[in-house]
């Protein structure tokens, strides 16, 4: 209990802190939607894209237990049908706030909430469990879940003419080329490297930033169905179906089992956020699951911690 305490306070507290920032300056009139929007998208085609490159062209897959990995894969798609069930059946949103919505109800804010945590806890051993799940939420939930807006999008569409806007989405191309130089082995210049690095750095504070205008413009008070639902989901249904996926393994490393558990009761991550103003589809809920989230999960994570 005392490390989730003394994590409250550096790194997540600081973390947390970026978006009440934005919900301050949002409220006094500095910053408006379309600031957000603005800023969402250089998050979007710049500061995503250069950190995705950046963590899978050095992501160390020969360390990973694969056993792990696919069963908490099969806790997320569970977690993904039924919020995107959830939202679009008993709240009646439209399809894609849906697909969203089953999005932030699996997609864990790994890198900036649990990483931290986790190594605090268990040390530098448990960032391999951690970037092996971000590896599959990069490759396989966030650009499928981009790859369903792109075809709902252009619906009308050729199919050959939607295979356009896949090769133009920054995020797409990015994913794409960090796995070829990965498993090519190929030795990126450092200068490209630092590039990456330092702008990606910029992703989650400039996200979080842009969430608290968008919520100070949305209005943050008040009952939220929706957003109550997905935390919900995310921190207490999400680890009790990835805790029993997990019972019927033997052989696994304590603390890729413990941390990867941990994944699970974390909140849900930004990127459903920045996909819904992307998109221009409804984010207040989204928003507020993310803020709803983060503070459910400082108990649930110092249960299991």
């Amino acid at each position: 209990m005392q490390a989730i305490v003394a994590t409250f306070f550096n790194p997540i507290l600081p973390v947390f802190a970026i978006m009440l920032v934005g919900l301050f300056f949002g409220r006094r009139g500095f910053f408006d939607n379309a600031s957000a929007q603005a800023i969402n998208r250089f998050v979007f085609f710049v500061a995503v894209p250069a950190l995705l490159f950046s963590l899978l062209s050095d992501a160390a897959f020969r360390q990973v237990d694969w056993r792990l990995l696919v069963l908490y894969f099969v806790s997320e798609m569970i977690l993904f049908a039924v919020g995107a069930a959830l939202a679009r059946l008993v709240f009646r949103r439209d399809w894609g706030e849906a697909l969203l919505i089953g999005m932030a109800s699996c997609f864990v804010n790994h890198v900036f909430f649990v990483l931290p945590i986790a190594q605090f806890l268990y040390g530098d051993q448990a960032a391999i469990p951690i970037t092996a799940v971000i590896v599959v939420d990069t490759t396989v939930i966030f650009a499928g879940t981009i790859i369903g807006l792109e075809i709902a999008s252009h619906r009308d569409e050729p199919l050959w003419k939607v295979g356009r806007f896949f090769l133009r989405n920054p995020v797409l191309v990015a994913i794409a080329l960090g796995l070829a130089v990965n498993v090519l082995g190929l030795e990126m210049p450092a200068g490209i490297r630092t590039f990456c690095t330092f702008t990606g750095s910029a992703a989650a504070p400039a996200a979080l930033f842009s969430l608290g205008v968008i919520l100070a413009g949305a209005g943050g008070r008040g009952w939220d169905g929706v957003a109550v639902a997905t935390t919900g989901l995310k921190v207490l249904l999400h680890p009790l179906v990835a805790w029993l996926l997990f019972q019927g393994l033997t052989g696994v490393d304590r603390i890729g089992g413990e941390a990867t558990l941990l994944i699970a009761a974390g909140p849900c991550g930004a990127m459903p956020f920045v996909l819904a103003l992307q998109y221009r589809i409804a984010s207040a809920s989204i928003g507020r699951a993310i803020v709803y989230s983060t503070i459910a999960s400082l108990f649930t994570l110092a249960v299991l911690a």
